[in-house]
């Protein structure tokens, strides 16, 4: 495939946000409808410069959906036309078509059973395609990318595209903290009524702190990647300065297993490498970035709340959980290990839904209740035709990827998707000593793991595009290094 220069990627990235702006200005499901198809042809005709779209799309989706809801669709049009195309420039190689790694073939057969298992627990046709599509769409990416011509000129653009919507978001998210959450967001996000515990956190436009923190801890990582790439002064002073004010945010969601994860990926990078530097210098960014931008905007917002009227109305949308107690954000550190939390987590949380996890498991064993039935995105949005039987509310969310694999795959989906997780690992680690970011990204997947333990990282858009285009861009390297070394 012909490689497309930085300036036709810059082109198609302006098309594609004046196009977004034209469908939140005239948020009329026409309007979306007809940016879509734009969208889509685009995808055909210039595969990779179009993957650039994603990178402004899914971390703000939330935004545009709650804006515009007919916008809902950009980012799957925008995956399968790429998908289309690079198909349809292979079918003369068939070979090449059904080329896999082991792990990707595993993901296959993990959507195969969910799908066949949901089909005989009896969920909805449509619930079963909204759950495989939750899956599916952004590991696409995968495929695609590994198939297109990957330069070093399209990962820089790959990186500053990356920088400059993770300042938008950053803008806003301290606009939001400092209003109080009353503007640069949707009507509907203002009068959310938030728990005394949450209200401190920002949410920013990805509508959900631990996604926000999940999106910035990208964005930090491959901002410091970006810097190996700039020598101008000035320029390396603004990625400083932006590394702050990311981090700074990134304090600020107060997303307590984002901050573990993290812990534990720099554990595991430091292990490995043995660059003792590295915890060092990210604890000096935390610190700075705490001093600098964290520690005044809690002080100047908590000055804001308690000296003026804004942000003081009642929030007449629907309540987030019963709401009490007046918002402090030590309280939510504190009460992390607390009796109370735990005692809640027993009930209502997320020991809840593991101990419930289990009881399906139990009545489906080997190839579980299928998707649609436990704590995903479709039975979230459709409900789940067990759940009376097992006395569970039904707009539970399992925030837990590993119980909802075992409720809804049985033994033979956990066996798939621990050869999924387990192969990435093996790609990472057989590649450790020949090419320098096999490390980074092995600890990167460590600190995934533990993400899956309180969040559905595989269902995260944000996350998994990221993940798939990196993971291919690496593949496509090292396949190469190993055909010029043959």
């Amino acid at each position: 495939m012909k490689q497309s220069s930085i300036s036709s990627v810059w082109k198609i990235v302006l098309l594609g946000a004046l196009l977004l702006l034209i469908a939140l200005l005239f948020p009329q499901p026409i309007t979306a409808y007809a940016i879509t198809l734009i969208l889509g042809v685009i995808s055909i005709v210039k595969p990779k410069e179009s993957l650039f779209l994603l990178i402004y799309y899914f971390p703000i989706r939330s935004f545009l959906v709650e804006i515009n809801p007919s916008l809902k669709l950009i980012g799957d049009i925008i995956i399968i036309g790429a998908f289309v195309r690079v198909v349809w420039d292979a079918r003369s190689n068939w070979k090449q078509i059904f080329r896999f790694e082991i792990f990707e073939w595993a993901f296959i057969a993990f959507l195969i059973i969910g799908a066949i298992s949901s089909f005989i627990t009896g969920v909805s046709t449509g619930a079963i395609v909204f759950q495989l599509r939750a899956f599916a769409i952004t590991f696409l990416l995968l495929y695609v990318v590994k198939r297109l011509s990957i330069t070093k000129s399209d990962i820089i653009t790959f990186l500053w595209n990356t920088l400059i919507v993770a300042l938008i978001i950053v803008v806003q998210g301290l606009v939001e903290k400092l209003s109080m959450r009353s503007a640069l967001m949707p009507e509907t996000w203002i009068n959310r009524s938030l728990s005394s515990n949450n209200r401190v956190r920002i949410y920013g436009l990805l509508n959900n702190p631990n996604v926000l923190a999940t999106f910035l801890t990208i964005a930090t990582i491959l901002t410091v990647y970006l810097k190996k790439f700039v020598t101008n002064n000035k320029l390396q002073w603004f990625l400083n300065i932006s590394l702050i004010l990311m981090v700074g945010v990134w304090i600020l969601t107060y997303s307590r297993g984002t901050w573990i994860a993290v812990v534990i990926g720099i554990v595991v990078y430091t292990l490995l490498t043995r660059k003792w530097k590295v915890p060092v210098k990210a604890i000096l960014l935390v610190g700075i970035s705490f001093l600098i931008v964290t520690m005044p905007t809690t002080y100047i917002s908590k000055w804001i709340n308690n000296n003026t009227e804004i942000g003081n109305f009642p929030r007449t949308g629907p309540a987030e959980e019963v709401d009490t107690g007046f918002a402090d954000e030590s309280k939510r550190l504190e009460e992390t290990f607390s009796k109370s939390t735990f005692d809640k987590s027993k009930t209502t949380g997320r020991l809840f839904v593991v101990y419930k996890g289990f009881e399906v498991y139990k009545d489906y064993p080997l190839i579980g209740s299928g998707f649609g039935t436990f704590g995903d995105s479709a039975s979230k949005s459709y409900s789940s035709p067990i759940y009376k039987d097992y006395d569970i509310e039904t707009n539970i969310y399992a925030d837990n990827q590993y119980i909802e694999v075992i409720a809804q795959n049985g033994t033979v989906g956990v066996i798939l998707f621990a050869v999924f997780l387990l192969g990435l690992l093996h790609l990472f680690w057989k590649h450790r000593k020949t090419n320098p970011y096999a490390i980074p990204l092995l600890a990167s997947l460590v600190g995934i793991y533990w993400c899956g333990v309180i969040y559905n990282m595989w269902e995260d858009k944000t996350f998994t595009m990221y993940f798939f285009i990196i993971t291919a861009v690496f593949i496509q390297f090292v396949s190469k290094k190993e055909r010029i070394s043959k």
